[in-house]
């Protein structure tokens, strides 16, 4: 699937043809090292070595990704790519009545060029086209919230550090 900027308004890519792929098992080095670009700032804090900030982010992977499986063993567990190179992950659970944004992730180079925004988008039209809603679970300090309530989400339950989003499409007048 090409994501292309006349396709989605409002997204301002940068050159370079933004791909989904389906994720493999060659896929693993890159997912790994993805995680540890993405959330290294939440662990920079902590009073450890490098090495073993890198371990917990490990673990925290090999975690995250087993129960990813166990609990949406029917998502589409995709790489995003940009000009055949990876440069992120979209998991996306599509159920009959519920689209389930799993994890999204883009590596930190690739922040603010509109991709994220753009993935959002095909998350939202597949669930208006199955006439399902969409919904997604966020950390309440991440700045993707912001995109997500820019799309129309709303907060539908606090879970302490987390909330509950939701995305119903709008009705037709």
């Amino acid at each position: 699937m090409h994501l292309h900027p006349g396709r989605f308004p409002g997204a301002q890519l940068t050159p370079g043809a933004i791909t989904l792929r389906p994720e493999t098992a060659e896929d693993e080095a890159f997912l790994r090292r993805l995680n540890i670009a993405v959330r290294w700032n939440e662990f920079a804090a902590l009073p450890l070595p490098a090495d073993q900030k890198v371990a917990l982010l490990q673990q925290q992977y090999d975690a995250r990704h087993a129960g990813y499986r166990a609990d949406y063993p029917d998502a589409n567990f995709q790489v995003v790519e940009r000009d055949g190179a990876p440069i992120g992950r979209f998991y996306v659970q599509r159920g009959k009545r519920e689209h389930r944004l799993v994890d999204i992730a883009i590596l930190p180079e690739h922040h603010g060029q509109g991709i994220g925004a753009a993935l959002i988008d095909i998350l939202l039209t597949s669930a208006a086209r199955a006439r399902a809603t969409a919904t997604l679970r966020v950390d309440h300090f991440n700045p993707a919230k912001r995109l997500y309530l820019r799309k129309g989400f709303v907060e539908i339950e606090d879970l302490g550090l987390d909330a509950l989003m939701r995305w119903t499409a709008p009705s037709a007048s």
